[in-house]
């Protein structure tokens, strides 16, 4: 018979204290089962990342804060470049306007209902992480996975959080400028392009990217590629290094991710990243919105496609119009 020490029991206590904090609020990716019973409690924060507040307002996880990633200044637009990211400033109050300060763990969360709705949520994430807030996570499958089981609360309505306290720690190991990507084109190292291949081969091509094709020595990525079925699950992690093996891509190396705007390539990202836990991986997040408007910048046309000015329109893929 085993007997148990009081002594034995606290030290059960704290190993069990500190696995519930290191597997629980270290994860990037968590499951709509771990969240349920937690959406209220203190120190956590779920943020869903939505276009308008119609929807929020009919139907949320019970206690989330509502953000919409366009109107509330997770990116602006700074010169001729869209979508970039803002001042420490300006994040900093955006952070505290959401009710969120040093100690909480944020959970994001998106609806599923357009086409840029994982890589928003990937985008908070890597904001987050730029600020030095490692406590950050994505709801797995995003608010459909809460939604799927009826058994689970929500609530309706809408009402301002009290704002909180933060203080950032920058992390700018993460965030690349194009000397970066320029020095990578003259020493061949791992450029990936997050974009459709169509954008990639210079078939097609859409705003804020004003000309065709890639960076120079780009690997093509598709977005797509790493969730499940157009939908908001991720693919596993074995599934994602078997895509990343048969690109050619070497995740033990550094890469540069980049795309459009800095959207798809922040998914990119947070999957070698945060999923996959390599370390030595940076966003472009400036990407072909600043990339491509600077003529003496190379650009890559594999497939040369002429196009006419109706094919130059700014997409509205990147509007915030409610969905």
């Amino acid at each position: 018979m085993i007997k148990f020490t009081s002594k034995t029991v606290n030290y059960t206590i704290f190993l069990f204290i500190l696995f519930w904090f290191s597997h629980a609020y270290t994860q990037a990716l968590v499951e709509a089962d771990w969240l349920d019973g937690k959406t209220c409690i203190k120190n956590l924060v779920v943020l869903e990342v939505h276009r308008g507040k119609k929807n929020y307002e009919l139907e949320h996880i019970p206690c989330s804060v509502y953000t919409n990633f366009y109107e509330n200044d997770w990116r602006q637009t700074i010169g001729k470049t869209v979508l970039s990211l803002p001042s420490i400033e300006v994040l900093t109050k955006v952070v505290e306007k959401h009710g969120i300060s040093n100690k909480d763990h944020v959970v994001i969360a998106s609806p599923g209902t357009g086409k840029y709705d994982a890589a928003e949520a990937a985008a908070i994430y890597y904001t987050f992480k730029y600020l030095g807030h490692g406590n950050v996570s994505i709801l797995n499958g995003g608010i459909p996975a809460w939604m799927e089981n009826w058994d689970r609360d929500t609530e309706t309505g809408f009402k301002d959080p009290v704002r909180g306290t933060f203080t950032p720690e920058i992390e700018d190991s993460i965030l690349a400028n194009k000397d970066d990507v320029l020095y990578f084109i003259n020493h061949k190292k791992q450029l990936l392009d997050a974009r459709p291949s169509d954008m990639y081969l210079g078939i097609n091509n859409l705003m804020p990217s004003v000309r065709q094709g890639t960076i120079p020595g780009a690997i093509n990525v598709p977005n797509r590629w790493l969730l499940r079925n157009g939908t908001l699950y991720f693919n596993t992690k074995d599934n994602l290094k078997t895509i990343f093996d048969y690109l050619g891509i070497k995740l033990d190396e550094p890469q540069i991710s980049f795309c459009n705007a800095g959207l798809e390539s922040a998914l990119l990202w947070f999957v070698i990243s945060e999923v996959l836990e390599y370390s030595d991986s940076k966003l472009y997040e400036a990407s072909l919105a600043e990339w491509s408007r600077d003529d003496n910048l190379p650009m890559a046309k594999i497939l040369a496609i002429e196009f006419n000015n109706r094919d130059a329109e700014e997409d509205n893929s990147y509007s915030m119009k409610p969905n």
